[in-house]
């Protein structure tokens, strides 16, 4: 099990209109955290298609996001997971589920894999 910050507003299709220099250094300090806690999470990958279950925990505040807003966010963590698991993220199979709990975080799951 993968824990992860709730992802910059950046990163998110409907999020805000910053520069793309601005996303791009936001896509990469993600994708780092990524691969660090997947590392630390000894996550290996299995054979052949991998499964991934993301669950989202919204923010305190506001409304909970839609699952098609989440899929697209979780891109640069996705890439950072891949390369710790030294795979190509086109094998993963995402899944996103909303919590009803709001505790601005995102859990991520390799099923099948080793942790």
């Amino acid at each position: 099990m993968i824990e992860l910050p709730w992802p910059h507003k950046l990163l998110w299709p409907n999020g805000g209109q910053g520069n793309r220099f601005a996303k791009a250094k936001e896509t990469k300090k993600h994708k780092e955290w990524a691969w660090a806690a997947a590392l630390s999470a000894g996550v290996a990958a299995p054979d052949g298609r991998v499964s991934v279950l993301a669950t989202f925990y919204p923010k305190p505040r506001g409304p909970a996001p839609d699952k098609d807003n989440c899929h697209s966010s979780l891109k640069a963590y996705l890439d950072g997971i891949a390369k710790a698991m030294g795979v190509d993220d086109r094998l993963f199979d995402p899944r996103v589920v909303i919590a009803s709990e709001r505790l601005s975080k995102i859990v991520v799951s390799i099923e099948g894999a080793s942790e």
